[in-house]
């Protein structure tokens, strides 16, 4: 491969060095180094704002949406392990960071699989212990499929596990790194298609479309979510709740931006969530059950989560507390 020209090479380590400052030698490889266009989802007459972010890394505390369109040129690998695209640029968006000192940086596109023959794109940390970043890495020569036990490589978050193609490791043991093969998303964010995998819905985790998984759908009155995640809805399928990781808690009434609120709450606009809540700002509001309507804020009623006739089989009671 022909070398890269100097003031890109130069450019490039900068941006990595600026921004995740100094790493130890076992974290230097540029490979495993490096959210959506969703409008918010509306639903029984009140939006719903809140997405499936987090602020922890951990698989098992880990998930949400920003806008960060991914680049789906083809890439290929340098003999130092640099990946770039056919120009030799890597897929850089430098101002949209995953957090302090992590950049987000795709190296290739995990809804469309674009990486060379024999590899598979997946989501990665690049170190910073949240996804940041995806990663060309190679298919290997007997692949777990969906719902198998795999084993995460280096770190739970890594990127690199023995999953098949279009999969990649989740509710991994930090210890033992192994977890279970879940889906990737097929389609795109605006029409997330998560068929292949029953029983699922489409879920960002970590603040960008670099890693959009195929979690389980649930019940939010019935807690059979893995560790680490809560019954809520998909940002994507705001119809649809599944088990997502969880993130920064906020109790009732306290404000919220994205998957700030705890099991059971959602981050509602305000005017229509609770008197409560501060003005102008979104906050936390509880789910209720309409057959035993009981909602917390002053002058707050349950009113159903769902249009008339709209709601999944098993979900007819579910409704949300709010101001009429």
């Amino acid at each position: 491969m022909a070398p890269l020209p100097r003031r890109r090479v130069v450019w490039f380590a900068l941006a990595l060095a600026c921004a995740c400052g100094p790493k130890s030698p076992a974290e230097t490889d540029t490979t495993d180094s490096p959210d959506t266009p969703s409008g918010p989802g509306t639903t029984g007459g009140t939006t719903l704002v809140e997405t499936t972010s987090t602020t922890g890394g951990n698989p098992s505390t880990a998930g949400s949406t920003a806008p960060n369109p991914t680049t789906a040129n083809p890439t290929t690998t340098s003999d130092s392990g640099e990946t770039t695209d056919t120009t030799g640029t890597p897929f850089i968006t430098p101002l949209d960071f995953g957090g302090p000192g992590c950049p987000r940086i795709s190296f290739c596109d995990p809804w469309s699989q674009n990486c060379p023959p024999d590899e598979k794109c997946a989501p990665s940390d690049g170190g910073c212990d949240v996804f940041t970043l995806t990663v060309c890495d190679e298919v290997p020569s007997q692949p777990v499929p969906i719902g198998g036990t795999c084993k995460s490589q280096g770190r739970p978050l890594s990127g690199r596990n023995d999953c098949e193609l279009g999969a990649t490791c989740w509710f991994i043991d930090p210890a033992t790194l192994i977890g279970t093969c879940v889906g990737l998303c097929h389609g795109s964010p605006e029409a997330p298609d998560c068929s292949h995998v029953p029983g699922t819905a489409c879920v960002l985790v970590h603040d960008g479309l670099d890693a959009p998984l195929c979690l389980p759908t649930c019940d939010p009155f019935e807690p059979t979510c893995p560790a680490g995640h809560h019954c809520h809805p998909s940002a994507l399928t705001p119809e649809l709740f599944a088990c997502t990781p969880d993130a920064s808690l906020g109790a009732a009434f306290e404000p919220c931006g994205k998957a700030d609120c705890a099991a059971g709450l959602l981050c509602s606009e305000p005017g229509a969530a609770a008197v409560e809540c501060a003005p102008d700002t979104n906050c936390c509001t509880p789910l209720c059950d309409l057959g035993a309507p009981d909602c917390p804020g002053a002058g707050q009623v349950c009113l159903p989560y769902y249009e008339m006739g709209q709601a999944p089989a098993g979900l007819e009671d579910v409704g949300r507390c709010g101001l009429q």
